[in-house]
């Protein structure tokens, strides 16, 4: 039998990756585009450029992307902080996008007004149909509706009829939601916050990223298209499906394509879940969350993994590879928190279970930003 030391915990990529980080000589348009916004202070310590600029990584989860709103709400009245770029996956997609359009509109304040008018116009809809939380769900432990005749029926319903079915028309209310709230052309502005919007091609189960030329109404549904519920997306003749299936979020381009020297990771899911589930609802749940979590863990090994093969023997390195060199990476959560919900309550936007996970999101930023203000972070870490 191989002892679990035998077993390696990632195989790193071909050697050709590696070597974009160690060849100075061979530049991508990026990578030049980085190394001009340095300037020539940038060259002794990487660190002291835009030591305040924050890039986002923000996972999808359904309504439990309410928490996120909370976080970003909160970083936005640091007025010291500057968000650089964001990237998004299903709900992470739709948060991104509001932010991002929202800052076009009014700055900071602009932002926060944007994201508030999104979670409400969602929790509308939610009002408007047929399955409401029941009392005792409100009352329930993690608000949980795993057990309620309208998640029952649903989850049956969804089992043997597929949304080519009983949608033949495609028809998502979000979809006209977006269209009132998003200028998605003020995305498309120089001066606009970086985006990058994760997809799974159908097909070949590919990631796809859009950025802020292609980003339309259409991305943000393919962004969050859960195949049980809803038609899969047609963009430039290829169909999509939520992209927390391939990246979410994905990491490298927030790497690879901005100047930040900070990567906060905003996550929903909780990275461990103690016991071993019992019931089918509890095993479906905890499938889930393996499915939509490996992309994200196989990213942050192959980034652990680069930093350590660029902390060997001194080599040069290319722009982006000092930058990574001296990378901060780290994730907020509320794992306590955010364990104890079923993942039937990802599909329950209701108001008061919206405005709940806000207001933990906030209260976990606060704690997030007080620990970071209260210690120099390491040089070069990832958590």
């Amino acid at each position: 039998m191989r002892s679990a030391a035998a077993i390696p915990p990632f195989q790193p990529p071909p050697h050709t990756v590696l070597n974009s980080f160690l060849e100075p000589a061979q530049l991508t348009d990026a990578e030049a585009a980085l190394e001009k916004s340095k300037g020539p202070a940038q060259t002794t310590d990487p660190q002291k450029a835009a030591d305040r600029r924050l890039a986002l990584a923000l996972q999808g989860g359904g309504a439990h992307g309410a928490f996120t709103w909370g976080v970003l709400d909160r970083l936005l009245d640091e007025s010291d902080i500057a968000i650089d770029a964001i990237s998004g996956a299903s709900a992470g997609a739709l948060n991104a996008v509001a932010l991002a359009a929202g800052y076009m509109q009014d700055g900071r304040a602009g932002a926060q007004e944007m994201l508030s008018k999104l979670w409400h116009r969602i929790a509308d809809l939610a009002s408007m149909s047929l399955l409401q939380p029941t009392p005792m769900e409100r009352l329930a432990p993690g608000w949980r509706s795993d057990w309620s005749p309208g998640h029952l029926l649903l989850d049956f319903f969804s089992r043997f009829v597929s949304p080519y079915q009983f949608n033949p028309f495609g028809i998502d209310p979000l979809r006209q939601l977006l269209q009132d709230l998003i200028d998605f052309d003020s995305l498309r502005r120089p001066e606009a916050i970086r985006l990058f919007i994760s997809t799974t091609q159908l097909d070949t189960g590919d990631l796809r990223i859009f950025g802020n030329e292609t980003i339309t109404v259409e991305t943000i549904l393919a962004s969050g298209c859960l195949p049980s519920f809803n038609q899969a997306i047609k963009l430039d003749d290829t169909y999509y499906w939520d992209g927390g299936y391939s990246g979410n979020p994905a990491l490298l381009p927030l790497l690879m394509e901005t100047t930040a020297m900070e990567i906060l990771l905003v996550r929903i899911d909780p990275k461990q879940v103690a016991g071993v589930p019992m019931t089918v609802n509890g095993i479906r749940s905890r499938l889930n969350r393996i499915m939509f979590n490996a992309p994200l863990n196989a990213e942050l090994r192959f980034i652990d993994w680069l930093r350590h093969e660029l902390n060997g023997p001194a080599r040069p390195l290319t722009p982006v590879g000092q930058r990574l060199k001296h990378l901060h990476i780290q994730s907020l959560s509320a794992d306590d928190f955010m364990g104890q919900l079923d993942d039937s309550s990802k599909l329950m936007p209701d108001l008061e279970f919206i405005s709940r996970l806000r207001r933990v999101g906030h209260e976990t930023a606060s704690q997030w930003l007080g620990a970071r203000s209260a210690r120099k972070l390491p040089q070069g870490n990832c958590d």
